[in-house]
């Protein structure tokens, strides 16, 4: 890429970044916003009028005299990116625009996780029925978005604990279909994207997001970006010591906090305590069946009240509040949010995490510290790695701006 067309590249994108978070802007207004002279914004948004990506038209004069300003807005019509957030009991498949209008939005029940390729043929199927059920053509995808739990290369679009096929990647599969920019990211990485851009982390920049799903995961935002640290590998909160000798975790080591926070070990738990007799509503609701007992239904029955639900959440949160009290020590952060399907649960898994947390962190760095749950739910994930796709669009800083100064 010569440096003339790199310039103009960033110049585009910081164009269409500026219209996508104010909606119409004058051309002058896009100018003053921008640093970018008057002529140039009118020579690279008629070049993006051409490709449809923007549209424009004549303002209200303010005065009698002179035309009417140029206003420019983006064409949400001009394509859209398919964001998908696999888990490991459920798949969110969600479609949005250009101007970041969910089109579809889809929940339905995952294939097993592994390296089966047989998981590539399933996602694929699902990602074509979505896009036929919201009646778009396949010219106008601009990329792919996957969100994957595990152990995750994002930079390199790889699958490690999943989606591993060796010498190439999922991301790389999956381009070869759609001929699109395919995005891989960690699930709770998403997550924090998602809330990042729609979410309660909007107006912060330093941002503990916490994934309670059938596993833990953390996403930090620092300065407000992603932390990745040096393979990428950085937020696997799940894998803290915090009983000694404790159970066996899936990762080969004792005592992690997935062990007996995650929303495998909540299920886990409520079924153990079930079996050896213990009364709750949850008996009632799977008719006997205690194997049919799982995090969510948990988080669901808490909310009616029922005693035993909430006693395993407060559980559950108080093993969360440890780890999240060290998070705090090292990392300050503005706000702490608590999504995951677990999440779902409100002020019943809130609580005991933020009364542990403010007990055992350093005054000076718990006080202010805000504590929330997710407003997105099952959405965040889906909505960070779709916004992902757009990277190519709206974002400039993996264009390296400082060189081409």
């Amino acid at each position: 890429m010569s440096k003339v067309t790199a310039k103009n590249r960033i110049r585009r994108n910081r164009i269409l970044r500026l219209l996508l978070e104010e909606g119409k802007l004058s051309l002058t207004e896009v100018s003053k916003r921008t640093g970018i002279s008057l002529p140039m914004v009118s020579k690279l948004t008629n070049n993006m009028r051409k490709e449809k990506f923007i549209r424009t038209g004549e303002g209200v004069r303010l005065d009698r005299a002179g035309r009417p300003p140029i206003i420019a807005q983006l064409n949400g019509d001009a394509g859209f990116v398919v964001g998908i957030d696999l888990g490991h009991r459920n798949t969110n498949i969600i479609i949005m625009n250009l101007e970041q209008k969910v089109i579809l939005e889809k929940h339905i029940p995952s294939f097993p996780l592994g390296n089966d390729p047989a998981l590539i043929d399933w996602l694929i199927d699902r990602t074509e029925e979505a896009i036929d059920e919201a009646v778009l053509h396949r010219k106008d995808l601009f990329g792919v978005g996957l969100s994957i739990p595990g152990i995750v290369r994002g930079r390199e679009g790889r699958g490690v604990s999943y989606l591993n096929y060796g010498e190439k990647s999922i991301a790389q599969i999956l381009q070869e279909k759609y001929k699109k920019p395919v995005h891989i990211e960690h699930d709770a990485k998403a997550m924090t994207l998602g809330e990042r851009w729609f979410g309660v982390a909007r107006t912060v920049s330093n941002v503990l997001v916490l994934n309670i799903g059938w596993g833990l995961g953390l996403g930090i935002l620092i300065d407000g970006k992603i932390y990745y640290g040096r393979d990428g590998y950085a937020g696997e909160f799940g894998h803290i010591q915090i009983i000694r000798d404790g159970a066996l975790c899936e990762c080969g080591k004792s005592g992690c906090l997935e062990t007996v926070a995650s929303g495998r070990a909540i299920g886990m738990r409520a079924r153990e305590l079930l079996l050896q007799g213990s009364n709750s509503k949850l008996f009632q609701i799977c008719n006997g069946d205690v194997e049919r007992v799982d995090a969510e239904l948990v988080a669901k029955t808490a909310l009616t009240g029922d005693r035993f639900s909430i006693e395993i959440l407060e559980e559950a949160g108080r093993y969360l509040g440890e780890g999240v009290a060290q998070l705090i020590n090292l990392f300050n952060p503005e706000k702490v949010i608590l999504g995951g399907r677990v999440s779902q649960a409100g002020q019943f898994i809130l609580d005991p995490v933020r009364t542990t947390a403010m007990k055992l962190s350093l005054v000076q760095l718990g006080n202010g510290v805000e504590f929330t749950t997710s407003t997105l739910g099952v959405k965040a994930g889906a909505l960070g790695v779709a916004m992902l796709a757009t990277r190519d669009i709206f974002e400039v800083e993996h264009l390296n701006p400082p060189a081409y100064v």
